[in-house]
């Protein structure tokens, strides 16, 4: 015999699995509904119009020239390459989310410091609509030839 919990759980379990269903469009009109908790609370890979720093590519390098410090250490080793920094922007261009996906973990450590008084980026665009999106974005350190 079932105890009242057990019958109040599977409830429970039932209108949750019937909840995510809907969510996962298998009923009418389930597109619509869908879309619209997408573009407020997913993160999208794939986008129309990708986010941007403001300014675009020149000004990025502007911010990297000025943030950007070459960590000593990595100087004295002659360590050099590039560092894919991962991060979420949000519909507001806030970053969020940073890490570092590849690259020397010297490099990786000061390209991250580079990025916390980044300003706002613009958002990327999706169905006209500005969205969440996963950013991935190289920063490149070479030494100068001596």
């Amino acid at each position: 015999m079932k105890t009242p919990f057990t019958f109040v759980l599977m409830a429970l379990c039932a209108i949750l699995s019937s909840a995510s269903a809907r969510s996962q469009g298998t009923y009418p009109g389930a597109k619509a509904d869908s879309a619209l908790v997408d573009s407020l609370s997913k993160v999208f890979t794939t986008v129309e119009i990708e986010s941007e720093f403001p300014g675009g590519a020149r000004a990025w390098l502007q911010y990297l020239n000025e943030h950007l410090v070459y960590p000593k250490k990595a100087v004295r080793k002659r360590i050099e390459g590039t560092v894919v920094l991962q991060f979420i922007v949000d519909k507001e261009g806030n970053i969020s989310d940073l890490s570092a996906l590849s690259g020397d973990p010297i490099l990786a450590e000061a390209a991250l410091k580079a990025m916390v008084d980044c300003p706002r980026w613009h958002p990327a665009m999706k169905d006209g609509r500005k969205v969440k999106s996963y950013k991935k974005q190289p920063v490149v350190f070479k030494l100068q030839a001596q």
